[in-house]
């Protein structure tokens, strides 16, 4: 009996402990179902407790403990803090629960990418592409990964400082104008100590949120930062600021109009968060009233921004048929105050199967946006889009350093004119944004950011071609694509200069130079578009100077003792054409000269009319100014003297005539028969002579055409360069790029292009997969990095003068420079070259 009273014990027991069992499983089970609940109500916090309870009372479930352990990785995640939530997710990769859920691979991915881990990032990235090929959010994800190296590699001119007078060890996000016109008072969202909200998010699990503003006084210094106000609540009266989330304001025009984000909560239902708008009433607000967007009260629509016309609302809001999470979305309403009545999607150039948020419209022109499913740098990355007739382009990312890895949002542009005290010369934009970045003083804070005018300067040396000696007086002339025209002279050096006053950013240029007694040389063209560093441009000049002596012009054959002009010879008539048209203050002589038989009388009468039809031919079909051509008829007074060895065919031999000769009739009777006959026909010329070159255009006359076949007025071409023994090197431009280049020693016309300089131009679009011979073969899959030994075709290579297309190279790891160039190339390229050790140039033949 005891022994059978001891089993019915046990019995008891164990049914006690199972009944014991179930009841802490079921318990477990319903702690788990409010998590569930709440997490589709994105009370994340609230989600995150119950799943930690939840997750004890389930373990002999091993199923239901891995998928409450990747619930609890996406609490952490979405509520940011990636530590835990990295932790959670690689637990779970342990127990291959990939398997399962593969988007724990995109979420690791995600987690790296937004600490700046790229290489780690792009591993599960690829690992997530392999296994779901279909998700369209991949592809953005990818390119943003492999983008980013070259973005923090080559930051762009803004410089970012937190603006601490503002930021708390809270958060500080969504900074907006109160007034647009007036951009006195900067209103922003935060949690801090002070507001109005006493209780705890469930979404977020931090305090309530309220509107706060900070005020400037305008026509103060320069010190735009720092004479802002302390922060206060932006509504004591709480009428604005109530128990629940309030943020993300902006105000109309005038700031009588405010319209906000607010997230109402009802223990009773779910809710989501609505977008208000208040009246302003001198200092106080009236009772905001909801705007009316979407039906569906559990849809979301957030962060207001409104247009300057004050007609259109853009917003935020994941309402059913988007392109992803959050879309941008604009309201349009037919007068200022009244309702928003149509409602449409920005489409899907601006929006993407991410999240698009925060929305700022600029100047009506320009849409500043923040956005994860764009390609970016981790997180949410600040983009902008420009609006063309009504149309958005395509969105631009604002790079490193305003995106980084973390979330930047809510950009606001300060439009007031602030003098830079570095350049002296005013900003050219300023504003502000927040970010999660490290090194703040709370989570999210508030920046400064600043675009220092880029500043330039042009000048340069004027020397005379034939003796290099320094030309004083010479008029410098630019005019630039802005409208701008400037002249200067030069000096007693030769030197002119243009300061930073007259040569801006994205401006191109146009470059004349006037010097009496010399030939004008065509238009030089140089260009600040593509430049982001301070830079001091470089043009100097060589001028050729007017001959004093007549020019000939190429041979021009007449019937016997006729007069008109042959059609065939009218292009001999061209090099004056274009000298006249190149230099438009000259007024010649043309002379035409015939041989030495025939009285005088006949001959200058011939000559006379034969240089009379070349003037009609310039004045009537080609359009020169009567008054800029004197025509004059030489007859046979005039020899020729030779200036150079000159070689005629006639009658089927080459007779030579050496120079310094005077073809008179003593010379030319001492020579053999056929001889004479080629001594009257180098007689028989046609040659120009400059009288003056004060001559004043009339007003309708031709434009004088760049003219770059006149030999006599081209600059000698070079190359700059730099000589260490028998080491060359110097700078060129790449596909619009500086880049710097050795001369290699062998005798080769390869071109061989540094790895590393490869990589930094594909990473900043320079070059593209297009441009290698192999197209994206050349390309490793994994990584993207370019494969040694790879054939790339560069598009422009400039060096010195001149340039060429289209140009083979072969990538190799440790080169020297940029590029390694041989020298058969050059040579074979542009011609043959010596090298000038003291002016430290390639000097090319004429």
């Amino acid at each position: 009996m005891p022994l059978l009273k001891h089993i019915l014990s046990m019995k008891k027991l164990i049914v006690l402990l199972l009944v014991l069992s179930v009841s802490l499983s079921a318990l477990g089970q319903k702690k788990i179902t409010v998590g569930d609940n709440a997490f589709a109500g994105k009370q994340f916090d609230k989600a995150l407790t119950a799943y930690k309870k939840g997750l004890k009372k389930v373990s002999n479930n091993p199923i239901e403990v891995k998928r409450v352990r990747y619930q609890i990785a996406e609490c952490y995640r979405i509520m940011g803090d990636l530590k835990k939530g990295e932790a959670q997710y690689v637990a779970l990769e342990k127990k291959n629960h990939q398997k399962d859920e593969p988007l724990l691979y995109f979420h690791l991915g995600s987690i790296n990418h937004l600490k700046g881990e790229y290489d780690k990032a792009l591993e599960y990235y690829l690992k997530y592409q392999e296994r779901e090929p279909k998700d369209v959010r991949i592809e953005a994800r990818i390119e943003g990964v492999r983008k980013s190296k070259g973005w923090m590699e080559n930051p762009t001119n803004y410089e970012v400082e937190n603006f601490k007078k503002i930021n708390t060890k809270q958060d500080e996000w969504a900074p907006r104008w109160s007034t647009q016109e007036k951009q006195n008072q900067m209103i922003f969202t935060s949690n801090r100590e002070g507001s109005t909200g006493k209780g705890i998010d469930q979404w977020s699990g931090k305090a309530f949120s309220d509107i706060y503003k900070i005020e400037r006084p305008r026509g103060k210094s320069n010190d735009w930062v720092g004479e802002w106000t302390n922060p206060s609540l932006f509504d004591e009266g709480k009428v604005l600021n109530t128990e629940f989330n309030e943020g993300e304001a902006t105000g109309n025009r005038k700031g009588s109009e405010i319209f906000f984000t607010k997230c109402p909560v009802d223990k009773k239902a779910l809710k989501a968060c609505y977008i208000y708008v208040t009246q302003k009433k001198g200092q106080t607000f009236e009772e905001p009233k909801l705007v009316e967007l979407c039906e569906d009260s559990l849809v979301n629509c957030v962060h207001p921004s409104l247009s300057l016309d004050e007609l259109t609302l853009y917003f935020a809001s994941d309402m059913k048929g988007g392109q992803g999470g959050y879309d941008l979305y604009k309201a349009t309403r037919s007068s200022k105050g009244g309702k928003f009545e149509k409602v449409e999607n920005l489409g899907s150039l601006v929006n993407s199967p991410g999240n698009e948020l925060f929305p700022s419209i600029r100047g009506d022109s320009v849409l500043y946006f923040s956005s994860d499913g764009l390609p970016g740098m981790g997180g949410l990355d600040i983009f902008y889009s420009v609006i063309r007739n009504d149309q958005f382009q395509e969105p631009l990312n604002m790079m490193y350093p305003i995106n980084t890895c973390w979330d930047e949002i809510g950009m606001i542009f300060y439009d007031e004119e602030i003098i830079d005290p570095k350049s002296n010369a005013p900003y050219l934009e300023m504003g502000f944004f927040s970010s999660n970045r490290p090194g703040g003083k709370g989570g999210d804070d508030i920046y400064t950011f600043q675009l220092r005018p880029t500043v330039f300067t042009l000048s340069g040396i004027t020397r005379d071609e034939g003796n290099r000696q320094l030309i004083e007086g010479a008029e410098i002339e630019i005019i630039g694509s802005n409208g701008t025209t400037y002249k200067a002279y030069t000096d007693s050096k030769g030197y002119y200069a243009f300061d930073r006053t007259k040569i801006l950013m994205n401006t191109t240029y146009k470059m004349k130079v006037k010097k009496t007694g010399y030939w004008d040389i065509p238009d030089v063209v140089q260009t600040t578009i593509g430049f982001n560093l301070d830079t001091d441009l470089k043009q100097d000049f060589f001028l050729n100077r007017i001959p004093k002596d007549p020019i000939v012009m190429p041979d021009i054959y007449y019937d016997v003792d006729k007069w008109d002009l042959k059609r065939q010879y009218e292009d001999s008539l061209m090099y004056l054409f274009f000298v006249l048209m190149q230099n438009p203050n000259l007024v010649v002589e043309l002379r035409s000269h015939t041989d030495s038989r025939a009285s005088d009388e006949h001959n200058d009468l011939l000559s006379q009319r034969r240089a009379q039809s070349c003037v009609n031919f310039l004045v009537k079909e080609m359009k020169i100014d009567a008054d800029r051509i004197v025509p004059k008829g030489y007859g046979k007074r005039n020899p020729r003297k030779l200036e150079k060895d000159m070689m005629v065919p006639y009658n089927g031999k080459i007779y030579h005539f050496k120079r310094g000769v005077t073809l008179d009739d003593t010379y030319i009777k001492a020579l053999p028969k056929d001889q004479q006959e080629a001594a009257h026909q180098l007689n028989r010329r046609t040659e120009f002579f400059v009288l003056r070159d004060d001559y004043v255009p009339k007003s309708d006359e031709i434009e004088p055409v760049a003219i770059t076949n006149t030999v006599t007025v081209v600059k000698q071409r070079t190359i700059p360069v730099q000589i260490n023994g028998d080491v060359i090197t110097g700078n060129c431009r790449v596909n619009g790029k500086n880049a710097n280049f050795v001369i290699s020693n062998k005798k080769t016309e390869d071109i061989f292009m540094d790895y590393e300089a490869a990589s930094q131009m594909l990473s900043s679009y320079d070059i593209a997969k297009e441009d290698f011979e192999l197209g994206e073969k050349a390309l490793k899959h994994d990584d993207g990095y370019i494969i040694e030994n790879s054939i790339l075709y560069l598009r422009e290579l400039i060096m010195g003068d001149d340039y060429a297309e289209n140009v083979k190279v072969t990538i190799k790891k440790g080169l020297p420079a940029a590029l390694l160039i041989g020298a058969e190339f050059i040579s074979e390229e542009w011609g043959k070259y010596t090298i000038d050790e003291q002016k430290k140039e390639l000097i090319f033949d004429k």
